[in-house]
């Protein structure tokens, strides 16, 4: 296991105080572009073809493609998020707006499984679950604020449809900047983040039991090949240490605290409010993200679509994070005729 000694000078390692002197990672759509989304709509209702198996040719963007291939790198070699502003939602209905945001993730990457259901698209809005205290459910059926976290892919994609009353705010932190505080405050919570954990699957692994776990160590922090990654999740981890019956150790209880402490730091975090037909793009690998509880009214349910993509040439992975990551979460045939707990369906 080879640890990185020495801080990261990219764009990658930003902070929020520094982001919010400037706009330059906001990416705005022309009138132009704009035109061309409705031409390769068109297109796409021609070929014939569900949308899940539509093809980048099949929602062709000759003039704005360029423009993704820019974000492209951005994602990946950059400061890993970019925010697409001003796709007119009020101009489409459901259908449409969902075949347009599939057209344009497709460009980036291939959609990947969100739920065991298998999910591809899936509407993040408060749905009221009823077992809304259980530890298995996942936060975004609720109104709940959720604390710093990756997704279980290379992209996570959120489209804003409609925002909450009160609250619901996005917010996003990056990993490699706090790599970087790491280094200087707290070294010593290096080798155990690199180590990994089993994460809890909360019902949704290949054999559905609700207590399964990993069936190795994921590891939060990977270096190879010159190239840092993460990817954090708090609650998979203490769930899965619970799961197990091996409790976590005062140093690694300490590591992810900390994680989710710096990921909540005014310094690190920048906040930003999704308007209606914003699109965020986020690299999990280098990013994390979370959201502020919300309540709905006065004419506003937020409602957020995201996908989840992985992308071509990424490089070689720790095989923990290729195995329980990269796939998303794979759809099961055991569900398809049974409710997940961690979807509210009890």
């Amino acid at each position: 296991m080879e640890i990185l000694q020495h801080p990261l000078p990219s764009r990658m390692a930003w902070t929020g105080s520094e982001l919010r002197q400037t706009d330059d990672w906001i990416v705005c759509l022309s009138a132009a572009e704009h035109e061309e989304l409705d031409r390769a709509l068109r297109v796409a209702r021609q070929s014939g073809r569900p949308r899940v198996a539509l093809r980048p040719e099949d929602f062709p963007l000759p003039t704005l493609a360029r423009r993704i291939a820019l974000m492209e790198e951005e994602l990946k070699q950059g400061r890993g998020f970019v925010l697409l502003r001003g796709l007119d939602i009020g101009r489409y209905n459901m259908e449409d707006l969902t075949t347009i945001y599939w057209g344009v993730s497709i460009h980036l990457g291939a959609v990947i499984s969100q739920d065991a259901k298998g999910t591809l698209i899936q509407h993040i809005t408060d749905i009221a679950p009823p077992n809304i205290d259980d530890p298995n459910l996942r936060l975004y059926v609720t109104s709940k604020g959720q604390p710093p976290h990756s997704d279980m892919s290379d992209i996570v994609g959120l489209l804003c449809v409609d925002r909450a009353m009160e609250g619901g705010e996005s917010v996003i932190v990056s990993t490699m900047a706090i790599y970087n505080r790491m280094l200087k405050e707290h070294p010593e919570y290096l080798e155990p983040l690199y180590e990994g954990f089993y994460h809890d699957l909360r019902g949704e692994g290949p054999t559905g039991d609700i207590d399964e776990v990993t069936d190795a160590p994921v590891p939060v922090f990977s270096y190879s090949g010159g190239t840092l990654r993460s990817w954090f999740h708090g609650k998979k981890i203490r769930g899965g240490a619970v799961k197990r019956g091996v409790p976590l150790t005062a140093l690694q209880a300490d590591a992810v605290a900390y994680v989710e402490r710096l990921g909540t730091d005014p310094e690190m975090r920048l906040d930003m409010p999704l308007q209606p037909g914003d699109i965020q793009f986020l690299n999990n690998y280098v990013a994390m993200h979370y959201r502020t509880a919300f309540k709905d009214g006065q004419g506003h349910k937020r409602l957020m679509l995201r996908i989840w993509l992985e992308m071509r040439n990424m490089g070689d992975f720790d095989p923990a994070l290729d195995k329980w990551v990269r796939s998303g979460v794979p759809s099961q045939d055991w569900a398809k005729h049974k409710g997940l707990r961690s979807l509210g369906q009890v």
